[in-house]
């Protein structure tokens, strides 16, 4: 029972490491391509080097963390094709996922499913981390309606990555204009266009407001980015 308690611990600890480290990485505090070490994380979270040493390798399973030159750990970069790749993933779904709406007319309540995000993304207007995973948690909601674990799976995969971008874009982007109004404004007209059943309205928003303007600035802010860092 006591080997068990300590192993427990452990483990336990470990998850606490892991999920630190995935969260800096999330918010940028650990920024794309920075170099990372185990004996700096241990000294940062005050815990042995072990619990380090397996969550690290987790998040590299994950891919999350990377070994460069001489086996130095890095925090995974943001490339234009990354951005590229999973916007082009998010449109093929999203899209699919408004067609599944209207043909199915499920407009009335999924259209309240995804006003119940849409109300906790506003909430987190001031916290850039928390509305962007609000953000994320809409559009996932809206997937949802394909009735498809795989592609539930798809998503939530992507989910962790796109946040990262979302968070690029606020901390990189070179506009002046207030993004996340936008956001919340275009969310706003594709919730009542499909509530309304104005399906032209709402796939236009999707598409052009949001997926495209959300693509415009990811690219803007990754190029910026790394730009920088060269």
């Amino acid at each position: 029972l006591k080997n068990g308690g300590v192993m427990k611990e452990e483990k336990s600890l470990t998850e606490q490491v892991y999920s630190k480290i995935k969260e800096r990485i999330l918010t940028l505090d650990y920024p794309p391509g920075i170099a990372i070490t185990e004996a700096n994380l241990a000294e940062e979270f005050s815990v042995s080097r072990m619990p380090v040493h397996i969550a690290i390798q987790k998040l590299t399973n994950e891919g999350w963390i990377e070994t460069g030159f001489r086996k130095k750990v890095y925090v995974k970069g943001i490339s234009v094709k990354d951005v590229r790749e999973i916007y082009e993933i998010r449109e093929i779904l999203e899209v699919k996922a408004l067609d599944t709406i209207f043909e199915k007319k499920l407009n009335w309540d999924f259209s309240f499913k995804l006003e119940e995000k849409f109300v906790r993304m506003k909430a987190s207007y001031h916290d850039y981390y928390a509305f962007e995973y609000a953000d994320s948690e809409v559009h996932r909601t809206m997937v949802s309606v394909l009735d498809n674990k795989r592609i539930d799976q798809i998503y939530l995969n992507l989910q962790d990555e796109l946040v990262r971008i979302m968070v690029l874009i606020f901390k990189y982007r070179k506009r002046d204009n207030d993004y996340a109004k936008q956001v919340i404004e275009s969310m706003r007209k594709i919730i009542m266009g499909i509530r309304e059943n104005r399906y032209d309205d709402a796939l236009y928003q999707l598409k052009n407001e949001h997926l495209a303007s959300g693509l415009e600035e990811a690219l803007e802010a990754v190029e910026f980015y790394n730009e920088r860092i060269m």
